[in-house]
């Protein structure tokens, strides 16, 4: 069995457990007069959070803490980013999701992916990946079929730790068989070596620069582009 079934077939079991699991979560109301989601968009798919499934609606969903009884609450933080994810040719989604539980200030972050597959009409979000508590998500993008996260987190020194989140951070990963997965760094560059030069870029490695590209698909790979080179 090849990858691309294996992770259909799974993506598939998911979507089954889902199902079965959806009485267990409380999707947040509908606003007055606000659109729903559509049947294939990320904020209306079921996501591995911890141990728990979470199928979201329109972007959010309550469920109850089962280590303290009281109301979580699971949302998209930002706008989520489409590109293909798993080499099938359609267009997948990369988002961050966030979480709370009631009476507790902390908020947790996660990096998560949604897989489509048009033709059977079905969209399932993947395991999310723990990014941490408090950080303020930055930009997200797709880099030759990884998901690639810019963010800060809060400077630690000993036991000190500094209210708001100032140290940058850039972490990126890829769907592995059927659970996301954090990249090493190596295989982060070689990503955007291959996003550079699949491109017809001409790829520095010295200062992980691409020349030979646009602006547009600088930004589109999440580089940042200035003196036309593509900086990842």
């Amino acid at each position: 069995m090849n990858k691309k079934i294996l992770i259909l077939a799974i993506v598939a079991i998911i979507a089954v457990a889902a199902a079965i699991m959806m009485n267990q979560s409380k999707p947040a109301e509908q606003p007055e007069g606000e659109e729903p989601a559509g049947k294939l968009s990320p904020l209306n798919a079921p996501y591995l959070v911890e141990t728990d499934i979470i199928t979201l609606e329109n972007g959010k969903a309550e469920t109850i803490n089962p280590y303290g009884a009281q109301k979580m609450t699971t949302e998209v933080e930002g706008e989520p980013i489409s590109g293909d994810l798993n080499a099938d040719g359609q267009n997948d989604w990369a988002l961050v999701l966030k979480q709370q539980t009631e009476n507790d200030p902390a908020i947790y972050y996660y990096a998560a992916i949604a897989l489509v597959n048009e033709e059977k009409e079905l969209i399932v979000g993947s395991n999310a990946v723990p990014l941490g508590e408090g950080v303020k998500i930055e930009d997200i993008a797709i880099v030759n079929q990884a998901m690639r996260i810019n963010y800060l987190e809060r400077k630690i020194d000993g036991d000190n730790v500094e209210p708001e989140p100032t140290v940058p951070v850039s972490k990126s990963y890829i769907l592995d068989g059927a659970m996301l997965k954090e990249l090493t760094q190596k295989r982060a560059n070689a990503q955007a070596e291959a996003a550079c030069t699949d491109n017809r870029g001409e790829w520095n490695m010295d200062t992980q620069e691409c020349s030979g590209i646009s602006q547009e698909l600088c930004q589109q790979f999440g580089g940042k582009f200035e003196n036309e080179l593509c900086k990842f």
